[in-house]
């Protein structure tokens, strides 16, 4: 069974799993009935986790995944303040690096998935149909806060994009100067675009791609010289009552099935790359070590 909620306040689920022995993607011991693992996820994985969560479940009938997505801003926010969680999944580096430097963290962090950035515009609108009338003048723009992830991504996409000879050197602030919300999720600024309340938005591939929005957006793609790869941490916490069962969720997200499953939903394997920010990984002092 698996619980989704969203943006929960501080007071959250509290985590009581089994005392399990786990194989590299499965919980090998038989779990007792009722015992959960509690993620904390980025707002984007709301469609492609959950669909892991069943196929992990399956494997390992009485252990329940149960879900708050949120902004990785806010969910760093709730762990720092005394949430309980098993697992964190973050949309980027810094948010993750947070939660370490807390001492928030009961494992190293490893990547686990890839996305990227796409001008989404209502399905019906001819209001922007390239790249640069995001910074013609009465355009409406939607982009998630410069605290969540998809936020900071979109500030350096931007940013790379003004220094490009390809657009004018104002093009960011000009862009920018046409923002009318920002949003604390790339989930809500998809929203904003379905329901025609800006000209574009700039989301991810994935969000993009989500069943529930078929039909709704046309897309404008975001070279990828401008547009560099967003990196999906995960770690178990150091809240875990039992931490070998949410490192056996983490593995099976790692492992070929829980891969698969994150194909489908649009996700590119993680790569390694410097973080967004411009950081190397070391420079936020994580070891990431795919096991791909």
């Amino acid at each position: 069974m698996i619980f989704r909620t969203f943006c929960f306040p501080a007071a959250l689920l509290i985590v009581a799993a089994a005392a399990l022995g786990c194989a590299a993607a499965a919980v090998t011991d038989e779990p007792s009935p009722g015992h959960t693992v509690t993620v904390f996820a980025a707002a984007s994985l709301a469609d492609s986790l959950p669909a892991v969560a069943d196929a992990f479940e399956a494997e390992n009938p009485g252990v329940d995944v149960v879900f708050n997505f949120a902004g990785s801003q806010t969910l760093r926010t709730q762990l720092e303040h005394g949430a309980s969680a098993d697992v964190f999944a973050s949309a980027n580096w810094e948010h993750m690096a947070s939660v370490k430097q807390a001492e928030l963290l009961g494992n190293t962090p490893e990547y686990f998935a890839a996305n990227r950035l796409v001008v989404a515009t209502p399905a019906d609108s001819t209001a922007v149909q390239t790249l640069e009338d995001l910074a013609r003048p009465g355009v409406s723009v939607a982009v998630a806060s410069k605290e969540a992830p998809a936020g900071a991504y979109t500030l350096n996409a931007l940013d790379l994009m003004a220094e490009s000879p390809d657009f004018p050197d104002d093009f960011a602030v000009a862009v920018l100067a046409n923002v009318v919300t920002n949003e604390t999720n790339v989930r809500a600024v998809a929203q904003k675009v379905v329901l025609g309340e800006v000209d574009a938005g700039l989301i991810y591939e994935t969000d993009a791609a989500a069943s529930q929005y078929a039909g709704s957006f046309r897309l404008i793609e975001i070279p990828l010289q401008f547009n560099p790869a967003a990196q999906y941490p995960i770690a178990s916490l150091t809240t875990a009552v039992h931490p070998e069962v949410a490192e056996a969720f983490i593995a099976f997200i790692q492992s070929d099935a829980g891969q698969a499953i994150l194909r489908d939903h649009g996700f590119a394997p993680p790569t390694n790359v410097a973080c967004p920010c411009g950081r190397a990984i070391t420079d936020v002092g994580l070891v990431v070590t795919p096991r791909l």
